[in-house]
C-alpha cells in the first residue's frame, strides 16, 4: 500500500524566501475585489502554493502512517496492547467475568476494521463491526490485514476470504459468493451481509437441492435464502419484496377465518381492536386479531388468529380458542 501523496517537498530556505516575498509584494499589487479574494483563499489557504496540495495522513506511534483504511483481517487473531509479537493480548473483561475464566478480544473475517496506524510490521485497529466493540482498539500484523473491496457505488465487494466456509459451503464457493454479492447489489434493504452467517439451510434443503442462507444486517436483521445456481439465474431476483399493506392483510385473515369455520356466516372478525400487524424487513409480515364465531348449536367462542405472508402470499394461518 503506498501512502506517499505530495506532489511538491520546498525546501526550507526556498519556503522562506517565497514567504518574504509575498509580504513584500502584498503591499504593491492592487487591492483584490471581495469576490477575488474569497477566490484565491479558496484555491490557496496556505498561500505557498498556486494551486491546493492534497492532504496527506498523519505520522502515529513509531513513525507510522495513520491510514484510516477500511479494513478486514484473512483469519482469525487476537487483539495485541503493543505493536510486538509478545505483547500482551487484550482481555475481553465482559467475556471473562461472564465465563469466569479470562477471555481475549480477537477478530475474524467477519469482523470490519478501521485502520488507525499502519507501521512497517504492525497495524494499530478499530473495530468497527459488530457496532459493540468498536470501542475496542490494539494492534495486529500487517501481514492479517486485506483491504475491503468496493465497487464504483460504493457498495461492498464480497470475496471467498470474507467467509467462513464448512463442508456444506465449500463446494459452492464461487457460487455463493456470486450470490451474496447480487444480494447486496439488488436488496436495497440489505446494504451489508453478516458474513459468518453464510450457511446451508436444513429445513429448506432437499436431497440434491441444497439451500443456503445469509443475514442481512441492519437496524432488524433478515435473512435471505437462494441456491448455489441463483447467481447465474436472471429469473431469480434479489430486490426488497414490498410488505402487504394492512388493509390487505385483515381482508385475507379474515377470509381464512371464514373459510376455517363451520359457520362461515357467524363469524365477526375484528379489524380495528385487538389487531397488531407487524411488517418485516425482508417483505415478511405478521397480522394477529381475534373473531367470534357460532357453533351449530348457536353457542358463539371466541378465537384469535394469526395470519403470515410473504409479500402479498399468505403462507400460513393459525388459530386458537382463547379462554377469558
Amino acid at each position: 500500500m503506498n501512502y506517499t501523496r505530495n506532489l511538491a517537498v520546498v525546501p526550507s530556505r526556498l519556503l522562506s524566501a517565497l514567504l518574504v516575498s509575498a509580504t513584500v509584494l502584498s503591499g504593491c499589487s492592487s487591492q483584490p475585489t471581495s469576490n477575488e479574494g474569497n477566490e484565491a483563499a479558496a484555491a490557496n489557504s496556505t498561500g505557498i502554493f498556486d494551486k491546493t496540495v492534497a492532504k496527506v495522513p498523519e505520522a502515529c506511534e513509531g513513525g507510522g502512517i495513520a491510514t484510516g483504511d477500511e479494513v478486514t483481517v484473512s483469519k482469525s487473531i487476537d487483539l495485541r496492547e503493543t505493536p510486538d509479537a509478545s505483547g500482551k493480548r487484550i482481555v475481553n473483561e465482559k467475556a471473562t467475568e461472564i465465563f469466569k475464566e479470562t477471555q481475549y478480544h480477537g477478530v475474524d473475517q467477519s469482523t470490519r476494521l478501521t485502520e488507525l496506524c499502519r507501521q512497517k510490521s504492525w497495524s494499530k485497529i478499530r473495530i468497527v463491526e459488530p457496532d459493540w466493540l468498536n470501542h475496542v482498539v490494539g494492534w495486529v500484523p500487517v501481514s492479517a490485514l486485506r483491504q475491503i473491496q468496493r465497487d464504483s457505488s460504493g457498495t461492498r465487494k464480497y470475496v471467498a476470504e470474507d467467509f467462513m466456509w464448512d463442508r456444506h459451503t465449500t463446494p459452492y464457493k464461487a457460487k455463493l459468493v456470486n450470490a451474496v454479492n447480487r444480494i447486496v447489489k439488488e436488496n436495497s434493504r440489505c446494504p451489508s451481509v453478516e458474513t459468518s452467517s453464510l450457511a446451508k439451510s436444513d429445513s429448506r434443503s432437499s436431497p440434491g437441492k441444497p439451500m443456503f442462507y445469509v443475514t442481512c444486517q441492519g437496524s432488524q436483521p433478515f435473512n435471505v435464502w437462494f441456491g448455489p445456481e441463483d447467481a447465474a439465474n436472471q429469473s431469480k431476483k434479489f430486490t426488497a419484496i414490498a410488505n402487504i399493506g394492512q388493509g390487505e392483510a385483515l381482508t385475507q385473515c379474515e377470509r381464512s377465518a371464514k373459510m376455517a369455520a363451520n359457520n362461515p356466516q357467524t363469524v365477526d372478525f375484528s379489524r380495528f381492536m385487538s389487531v397488531a400487524f407487524v411488517p418485516y424487513p425482508n417483505g415478511n409480515s405478521r397480522l394477529v386479531s381475534s373473531f367470534t364465531a357460532k357453533n351449530a348449536f348457536g353457542v358463539e367462542g371466541k378465537f384469535r388468529i394469526e395470519c403470515f405472508f410473504e409479500g402479498g402470499t399468505q403462507t400460513e394461518t393459525n388459530i386458537s380458542e382463547t379462554i377469558d
